[in-house]
């Protein structure tokens, strides 16, 4: 049976060393580089949920589905605006 539309350990786990990094690295700021593998990785799950709500089977499911890309694409809106390093 499939995990859902979840977050998944992985994308825990990345997220983690994401923040180690951050911290790590002078003040906290995201290199460019590391604002583009984030911002892909948000397009990417957007790109995910838009297919499965073109397949998505009853209300509940969908509602949970616009949930998650919703704010998705606030976090992607959020990490834009930051601007360059």
């Amino acid at each position: 049976m499939a995990r859902g539309w979840g977050r998944s350990e992985e994308d825990l786990g990345a997220e983690k060393e994401q923040a180690r990094e951050n911290r790590r690295s002078e003040g906290g700021r995201r290199t460019d580089a590391q604002r583009e593998a984030l911002a892909r990785g948000l397009r990417l799950s957007l790109a995910r949920i838009q297919d499965q709500l073109g397949k998505a089977p009853g209300d509940a499911r969908r509602q949970a589905l616009e949930t998650a890309r919703t704010e998705l694409l606030e976090r992607l809106a959020r990490l834009e605006s930051e601007g360059p390093a």
